[in-house]
């Protein structure tokens, strides 16, 4: 995950979704899958050509490429200076380039400026960008997780209305430490304590720091090979490709304003993302798109507010 890096999306499971008169109608609707080892990925187009996979990373500030589809285009140096990028386990500093206009569902980023990442390892299929924050807070963001698509809202219309079984809490928009820019906080429930979590689509897992292991003691237990599947090591992995081994613990509960998960496996590891953020001293977590994935939610930017909706049918049939 950079630190430059990303955020979120909204879902809807099968019902009309009121937000309000003006906003009845979305600026732009467009379908995402799960691909590139678990995180939302859809179709855009860079300077009218593609189109390419780019990641949704609501734990990401900026919109950047990888250097496959840069080979493709002829991007120039932007008059600036250079960006630091900032990954679950290190960091680099990166020349900015004019990449230009890109285009999701009809909407632009026009003239962006950004940075090109490096492709990962040939056993890794590298996907061709990653799309931030710079581009999702424009708007009022849907995840609709039962037809799969995203809907895109006039980010001045608050949600005034709910579907039954929708509920809903503060995002709080925060100036981390380290010039990370604007990231949006929530408060996680793990086992009944409160933990300061950023929603992180762009990490595929649930990740926590020691601290919040510490603060949730009694209600998290260690994965045995024998018991789970899952070894007490697991291996992590950045956007850089970078990889640390760390242990994986299970929940009993976790809940993020209505929503429940029961007996979920997460990653606890002090990356160095915590440090950057100045946030290693605390309890604190990124919620992954392991989690977010499951339900239909909604991003409202301007109000700073989260939405959480049931979990899709659909991925109550494929439980079964």
């Amino acid at each position: 995950m950079p630190r430059n890096v990303l955020f979120l999306w909204i879902l809807l499971a099968g019902t009309v979704f009121s937000l309000s008169a003006r906003a009845a109608v979305p600026i732009a609707e467009f379908p995402y899958r799960i691909d590139y080892e678990g995180w939302v990925t859809v179709s855009v187009m860079v300077n009218g050509k593609g189109p390419y996979d780019f990641v949704l990373d609501s734990g990401a500030t900026i919109t950047a490429t990888f250097q496959n589809l840069a080979d493709q285009h002829a991007f120039t140096p932007a008059d600036r200076g250079p960006i630091r990028i900032l990954g679950l386990t290190g960091s680099e500093t990166l020349p900015a380039v004019k990449i230009g206009e890109i285009t999701v569902g009809g909407q632009r980023l026009d003239n962006h400026v950004g940075v090109v990442l490096p492709d990962w390892r040939d056993s890794r299929r590298t996907p061709g960008g990653v799309l931030g924050l710079d581009f999702l807070t424009k708007y009022t963001v849907l995840f609709d997780a039962e037809e799969e698509v995203i809907r895109l809202y006039d980010r001045a219309n608050p949600v005034i209305q709910l579907p039954r079984g929708w509920s809903k809490t503060r995002m709080r928009a925060d100036e981390f430490a380290s010039g990370a820019g604007t990231l949006y906080r929530i408060s996680v429930s793990m086992h009944g304590r409160n933990v300061p979590c950023i929603i992180d689509l762009g990490a595929s897992g649930t990740l926590i720091n020691y601290k919040a292991l510490r603060r949730m003691l009694g209600g998290v237990f260690i994965n045995q090979p024998s018991d789970t599947g899952f070894s007490t090591g697991s291996r992590l992995r950045d956007i850089f490709d970078n990889i640390e081994i760390a242990r994986q613990v299970r929940v009993r509960t976790i809940k993020i304003a209505g929503a429940r998960w029961r007996k979920r496996v997460i990653t606890v590891f002090d990356a160095q993302v915590f440090e950057e953020l100045g946030v290693n001293k605390i309890p604190f977590c990124l919620v992954g798109a392991d989690l977010m994935t499951e339900r239909s939610f909604i991003f409202d930017y301007a109000h700073e507010r989260l939405y959480m909706g049931p979990k899709a049918k659909r991925r109550l049939a494929d439980a079964r």
